[in-house]
C-alpha cells in the first residue's frame, strides 16, 4: 500500500483551487470544496503511470499541466523542514487534453492500456474508468481536472 492519500477533484480554475486551499481544511481533504474521487485500493502511481500512456496516444501532449500548491515557486533546491515543496500536500492541474481523452476513451480502451508493454495492477485499471464521469462532468462544465497527493499521517 502506498505511504500517501490522493484523489482527482474538478475545480473552475488555480485560483480557485488556491483561494480554497488557503482558506482551510480543502488543502487536506480537496473533498470539502471540491467534487472529488478518490480510487479505492489503487497506488497512486499505477493510476498515473496509466494516464500517462493514455496521453501518450497524443504525440506532444503531457499529463500534467503544471503544479498548483504548492502556490510559491520552490525557492531552492535544497531541502529546508517545514518547506511546503518537501512536506507537502501537492496538487497538480491535468492537461484538458488529458481531461478531455479521459472524459471521451470509451472503457474497454482504458481497460486495454498497458504501460510499457505491461499489464498494470488490476486495481489500478479498475481505479481508472470510475475517473471518467469526473472528467466528463469538468470538461462540460469548463473547469481543470486536479490530481492532490498527501503523505498519509
Amino acid at each position: 500500500m502506498s505511504p500517501h492519500m490522493y484523489a482527482f477533484f474538478r475545480a473552475p480554475g488555480p485560483d480557485a483551487v488556491r483561494a480554497a486551499f488557503a482558506a482551510g481544511p480543502a488543502l487536506h481533504d480537496p473533498a470539502t470544496a471540491f467534487e472529488t474521487l478518490r480510487p479505492v485500493g489503487a497506488d497512486p502511481g499505477d493510476v498515473l503511470e496509466l494516464l500517462d500512456e493514455l496521453v501518450l496516444t497524443r504525440p506532444g501532449t503531457d499529463l500534467i499541466d503544471h503544479t498548483v500548491w504548492p502556490s510559491a515557486r520552490r525557492p531552492h533546491c535544497f531541502t529546508i523542514p517545514g518547506d511546503p515543496w518537501t512536506t507537502g500536500p501537492w496538487t497538480h492541474q491535468l492537461t484538458p487534453t488529458a481531461r478531455d481523452l479521459l472524459a471521451e476513451t470509451p472503457t474497454p480502451a482504458l481497460l486495454a492500456l498497458r504501460p510499457h508493454g505491461h499489464t498494470p495492477p488490476t486495481p489500478a485499471l479498475i481505479a481508472l474508468p470510475t475517473l471518467t464521469p469526473l472528467a466528463r462532468r469538468a470538461a462540460a462544465a469548463g473547469e481543470q481536472l486536479y490530481y492532490w497527493l498527501e503523505h498519509e499521517n
